[in-house]
């Protein structure tokens, strides 16, 4: 059998706290990250959240113009009888009660509905 090699319990919590990543890249990355390396003195930790850095925000905007975009397409907001205020239908019993008004009111496939003419 074979044993685990012991471990400082220091060095067990910096690992847990520090996770490995491990990346394959061709070889033109490679240099291009070792060149920024040495010119920088930065490690290749500090390069890749420096990278981080600039990309999130991108990443961000993107996200958020796709749920616009979700939104825009499939969000149904109808008005309070109440108050007057806007609702989104959400809810299981409110998707039902949609669901059966656009089948009462005649809604379907335009190419079913393009038949029945």
């Amino acid at each position: 059998m074979v044993r685990k090699k012991h471990q400082p319990p220091a060095k067990k919590r910096y690992d847990d706290t520090h996770p490995i990543i491990s990346v394959r890249v061709d070889l033109s990355l490679k240099q291009q990250l070792e060149e920024i390396k040495n010119m920088s003195g930065k490690s290749i930790g500090d390069i890749l959240r420096e990278a981080l850095k600039v990309q999130a925000p991108s990443a961000k905007e993107s996200f958020d113009k796709g749920i616009e975009i979700a939104e825009d397409m499939y969000k149904i907001i109808y008005k309070c009888s109440v108050c007057g205020g806007n609702e989104e239908v959400f809810g299981e019993i409110e998707k039902k009660a949609a669901a059966k008004l656009l089948t009462q009111a005649g809604w379907g496939h335009s190419t079913c509905l393009r038949k029945r003419q």
